[in-house]
């Protein structure tokens, strides 16, 4: 596993900036202020003077009730609360709603190296985008060697050993219609504890290497619908060699996960050998397990109409 990169308030400018309709007031000389929390914090209690339990760690909302009090205060008071919480190793404080900033704010802001960001959105709003930015930003991130396809709305994990044929499996599933996510390195990212997405890097985006072609740019050669940018794991599925000891799934009753990041993922182990179509048989796999999150288990009904009719047969000899 791998952590997220440290997030800087430049960072978080330049990456959602436009999104939030940041713009940086006060405290340029800050913008490298590291981001080390998904979490927020309204800094109301800090400027009453309660400081037992400041989390001054965290990016600073400041709403209208914030900024209200603030401006309600004497120049003198209003300087003492300013300068006393500034005083922490604050990353940056977010101002909402357009809020007019007093003038002393702005220049003790600058003076500690704290930058004020202003925006135009309210303050739900806001916090609504940013914490979903954050989450994503900080989630747990693993890059493992496979590609990630959309399949019939499936996020299909291909994985296996190197020269098994995974890209070669991808590239006929785009032909066949599907969507590319990553081909050889996919970072994944849990976002909650139940769900992992996973993304190609910026550097391999849209492209696939296949043996014998060399790098090939998907979307150029298939267009803006053969690629995604992101897509939920939903299955996993493990080409492997095919090898005559080993007894492979015949009934497919028994479900098999594969763990990642900590989420049991389902996985489906197909085997390789000449004349198998393996897109056809990841594609298999994609709409079986839809079936299942629907609750719907072909191969136990099965199971169970058998089980129904030898009981019933040895009921009525």
């Amino acid at each position: 596993m791998m952590a997220s990169e440290e997030l800087t308030v430049e960072t978080l400018v330049r990456e959602r900036g436009r999104e939030l309709d940041l713009t940086v007031v006060a405290g340029e000389s800050g913008l490298g202020n590291k981001i080390r929390t998904p979490e927020l914090t309204r800094p109301g209690l800090a400027f009453a003077g309660f400081f037992d339990v400041f989390s001054y760690d965290r990016i600073q909302i400041l709403g209208n009730t914030e900024m209200s009090y603030l401006r309600s205060l004497d120049p003198t008071d209003r300087a003492a609360r300013l300068e006393r919480t500034l005083s922490y190793r604050i990353p940056c404080m977010l101002v909402t709603n357009n809020n007019e900033i007093p003038s002393d704010f702005l220049e003790k802001a600058s003076a500690a190296g704290i930058p004020i960001l202003r925006t135009s959105l309210l303050t739900t709003r806001l916090v609504s985008l940013l914490i979903g930015f954050l989450d994503r930003y900080f989630a747990p991130v693993l890059n493992i060697h496979a590609d990630l396809l959309d399949v019939y709305g499936m996020g299909a994990l291909i994985m296996g050993s190197s020269g098994v044929g995974k890209s070669e499996c991808a590239l006929e599933l785009v032909e066949r219609g599907h969507r590319l996510v990553a081909d050889d390195i996919v970072i994944l990212r849990r976002i909650s504890k139940e769900e992992i997405v996973g993304r190609s890097s910026e550097l391999l985006k849209y492209h696939m290497e296949i043996r014998g072609l060399g790098i090939l740019n998907i979307e150029r050669l298939f267009g803006v619908a053969s690629v995604v940018d992101e897509k939920r794991v939903d299955l996993v599925v493990q080409l492997e060699r095919w090898n005559e000891g080993v007894e492979y799934e015949r009934l497919g009753i028994d479900d098999k996960f594969y763990p990642l990041l900590d989420v049991e993922i389902p996985m489906y182990t197909i085997p390789v050998q000449p004349g198998r179509n393996n897109s056809i048989m990841v594609e298999m796999a994609a709409l079986t397990q839809r079936l299942k999150n629907r609750g719907d288990n072909q191969a136990r009904q099965m199971e169970d109409r058998l089980t129904h009719l030898m009981n019933q047969a040895s009921n009525n000899p």
